[in-house]
């Protein structure tokens, strides 16, 4: 913490704001284009989304709990939303390199939300 902090750690810091902010980036645009009936919000001072999958669960007759194990299924390790006040939401950690958020979603796409 000292050393990102510290006047230098200031570089390392703006470098990894970008990366997170890149992540966001990629994701939201992913999920409002991609994952019809799912809402997210773009996260404030964090890098975890928290997706609401209420309309989704009912159109495709899913529990939160299925459509928790489908994402695992294929490698993608998300938390449940439940114990966030989140009924039929989802967390999802996007703290890592870009190329790993992309496989992530690719996967979603292909064999969760619209398999």
């Amino acid at each position: 913490m000292i050393g990102a902090y510290g006047p230098e750690g200031h570089e390392w810091v703006d470098e990894l704001c970008q990366v997170l902010k890149g992540n966001v980036d990629y994701a939201v645009d992913f999920i409002q284009k991609r994952f019809h009936g799912v809402e997210v919000a773009r996260p404030e001072g964090t890098y975890m989304l928290f997706l609401d999958c209420t309309e989704w669960c009912a159109e495709h007759g899913k529990t939160i709990d299925k459509l928790q194990r489908a994402g695992m299924e294929v490698g993608v390790l998300w938390q449940d939303g439940r114990p966030f006040h989140g009924p039929c939401h989802i967390r999802m950690n996007l703290a890592l390199p870009y190329s790993r958020v992309v496989e992530a979603f690719d996967r979603l796409d292909r064999y969760v939300f619209n398999a």
